[in-house]
C-alpha cells in the first residue's frame, strides 16, 4: 500500500486485504479561506471627541489675534486668587478654589513664546481641545440619570374621577 498525506497512519495494515473492493476513501473537503480585509481602525471615544473638540476650537480661534496672551493668562490665574471668587469658592463648595490649571496655562504660554504664532495658534488649539476632550469623556454629575428612550409605563397616572371629586370639595 502506497502511503499518501490522505491515508490514515493510524488504520491497521490488515484491514485492506486485496480481496475486498477498494473503496476510495473520501476527498476532505476544502474549504475557501475568506480573504482578509484589513481590520478597521478601532477610534476609541476620546480620539473622536478630541477631533470633534479640534474641528470647534478651529473656530474658536480662527487667528493669531483670539489666542489668549501670556499676560492675559498670568491676570486670570491672579484674578483667581482674589478675595472675592475665592470666597465664593467656599460659600458656595465649602473650599477655596483650586487654580493650579490657570498657572499651568501660563507656563504653557511661556513655553511657546519661541514658537511662530501659526504653531502656537495650533498648539493652543490642541491644548484647548485635549482638555475639553477630557470633560466631555470624563464623568459627569448628570451621569446618574438613565437616558429614557420611551415614558416609564403609565405615565402620566391617570386619576380616577372619585380622586379629583374629593380634593374639589375639601
Amino acid at each position: 500500500m502506497a502511503w499518501s498525506f490522505l491515508s490514515n497512519p493510524f488504520a491497521s495494515s490488515s484491514s485492506s486485504s486485496s480481496s475486498s473492493p477498494a473503496q476510495p476513501e473520501p476527498a476532505p473537503e476544502i474549504l475557501p479561506t475568506p480573504a482578509l480585509s484589513p481590520p478597521a481602525p478601532k477610534v476609541n471615544k476620546f480620539e473622536s471627541v478630541l477631533q470633534d473638540e479640534e474641528k470647534y476650537q478651529e473656530v474658536q480661534y480662527p487667528t493669531t489675534e483670539q489666542v489668549p496672551t501670556c499676560m492675559t493668562l498670568l491676570d486670570e490665574f491672579l484674578m483667581c486668587y482674589a478675595l472675592a471668587p475665592q470666597l465664593r469658592s467656599m460659600y458656595r463648595y465649602g473650599e477655596f478654589r483650586d487654580c493650579t490649571w490657570k498657572w499651568e496655562d501660563f507656563k504653557y504660554c511661556l513655553s511657546l513664546k519661541s514658537e511662530d504664532e501659526e504653531v502656537r495658534r495650533k498648539l493652543w488649539i490642541k491644548r484647548r481641545a485635549e482638555w475639553w476632550a477630557k470633560r466631555r469623556v470624563g464623568g459627569s454629575s448628570e451621569d446618574v440619570w438613565d437616558v429614557r428612550s420611551e415614558p416609564p409605563k403609565n405615565f402620566p397616572p391617570l386619576v380616577s374621577e372619585e380622586i379629583t371629586s374629593e380634593s374639589s370639595t375639601t
